[in-house]
């Protein structure tokens, strides 16, 4: 299989500079989906219209992803978290660096569509060592793990290969008025096996509802590690897109952050 362009210009940077160190992965699912992952003890692919195949997603760096921003009553449809240890990169298989769902619905505007596409065949990075990959590039467009957190890209440096300096100005550019920020445009990780449960969970972040119950049932798979968990309360004007909001900052606070301050970040 041939490169594609992202995966050409990786290869062909020099990398003078250390590392950012390696961040968690982080999946966001909702309380009525959790329940038949507790039972089966692990995360299973969904079909995808986008890609067209059975996918899992994550988020490099932390839980980025916003569930409907609609008022829900159903405690079953409110966000649940989970970071897992950078290891799970090992069940990782294609990197975008941005939400591809997103850039297939044309939710950054039509200008960046049309400058982007078709982003599938130039934007994947499915070659070689994918962790290496995802902090190049951290590396190359923020420089930084706190940098790319935040949503900051670096000054762009001249002279680097496309589609590096085009995928700057996408992230650089304000796209406010189109209700997206830094969190569509972080980078997406892709799995197409099963994620066990006890494959290097660090972190869940769940709603105040039978908590104890779920607890122990998730200590089945990951024992003897208990992972540590942040619950929320909710009401009945609460929306799913605040709530995983508030996951993210926890998560961050919590876990990625440990991640973040370390190395050259």
């Amino acid at each position: 299989m041939s490169l594609t362009e992202l995966e050409a210009a990786l290869a062909a940077e020099s990398i003078t500079a250390d590392l950012p160190t390696l961040l968690p992965l982080a999946h966001l699912t909702i309380a009525r989906s959790f329940e038949l992952i507790l039972n089966a003890g692990y995360l299973q692919p969904r079909p995808c219209k986008v890609l067209k195949s059975d996918l899992l997603y994550f988020s490099y760096g932390g839980l980025f992803y916003r569930g409907p921003d609609l008022q829900s009553q159903q405690p079953l449809e409110l966000p649940i978290g989970l970071v897992f240890d950078p290891r799970m990169f090992t069940t990782i298989s294609e990197l975008f660096p941005f939400d591809s769902g997103a850039m297939s619905a044309m939710r950054f505007g039509a200008d960046w569509f049309d400058k982007l596409r078709p982003f599938e065949a130039r934007f994947a990075v499915h070659a070689g060592d994918l962790s290496r990959a995802a902090q190049e590039l951290v590396l190359h467009l923020f420089e930084t793990n706190s940098n790319y957190i935040k949503g900051v890209p670096s000054t762009p440096s001249t002279g680097k290969r496309q589609p590096l300096p085009l995928l700057h100005d996408f992230l650089a550019a304000d796209l406010t008025s189109l209700n997206v920020d830094h969190r569509q445009r972080t980078i997406e990780a892709i799995a197409r096996v099963t994620v066990s449960l006890g494959q290097h969970l660090l972190w869940i972040g769940l709603p105040q509802l039978a908590t104890s119950s779920r607890l122990r049932q998730l200590y089945r798979w990951t024992k003897p590690t208990v992972t540590q968990a942040f619950e929320y309360d909710y009401h009945a004007n609460s929306t799913p897109a605040s709530i995983a909001e508030l996951l993210e900052a926890e998560a961050s606070k919590d876990v990625v952050n440990r991640y973040a301050r370390l190395g050259a970040s």
